[in-house]
């Protein structure tokens, strides 16, 4: 496991076919946008207001990535005026990360990476005391419990508590058309 705040273009180009295995099947199963364009991808590769933590195999390919955003700015679609209100004494130290994602290739799902990549995310979180926030799709909470997993990893070594902050729920009316008589 390593860590980085910019990607050199090469380590993005890498690491973006195992984003895309990850994170291509969640097109379908969440109604908010989960996947990133490639430019979009790119320009989080090389911001350094996000760490990187990146995993490879013994091989030395990558199989897995987190980003923590360590400056809620680089965060466009959350509100930071939210979380600073919330957690005033943590935003008047920048204690207030977020993470953007973590996943582990389909196929190394089995295998320790993404567990060492969550050991690695938990003892920075735990380390800077921080309130750490991220969102979960309904079918990678639901299906995946990847919060359920997240807080019982971190319980094993860390004092934390835990609040759902916010739910978004999208509806779809199907519209058949007019009542007759109405």
């Amino acid at each position: 496991m390593s860590t980085s705040r910019v990607l050199p273009d090469e380590m993005a180009e890498e690491f973006w076919p195992t984003y895309l295995a990850a994170f291509e099947p969640l097109a379908t199963r969440a109604a908010a946008r989960h996947v990133l364009t490639r430019e979009e991808f790119d320009e989080e590769m090389r911001d350094e207001r996000i760490l990187k933590l990146l995993a490879r195999n013994h091989e030395g390919h990558a199989v897995g990535l987190t980003t923590l955003a360590t400056d809620l700015a680089a965060v466009p679609w959350i509100s930071r005026d939210f979380h600073v209100r919330r957690y005033p004494e943590h935003a008047a130290r920048g204690a207030i990360y977020y993470v953007g994602f973590t996943l582990a290739h389909p196929g190394q799902r089995r295998s320790l990476v993404f567990v060492d990549m969550l050991d690695s995310l938990i003892e920075i979180l735990a380390t800077d005391r921080v309130v750490c926030a991220y969102d979960v799709s309904r079918y990678n909470d639901e299906t995946l419990r990847f919060a359920e997993h997240l807080f019982a990893r971190a319980r094993r070594t860390c004092d934390l508590d835990v609040d759902r902050v916010d739910v978004q729920t999208y509806y779809a009316a199907t519209f058949h058309g007019t009542r007759t008589g109405t």
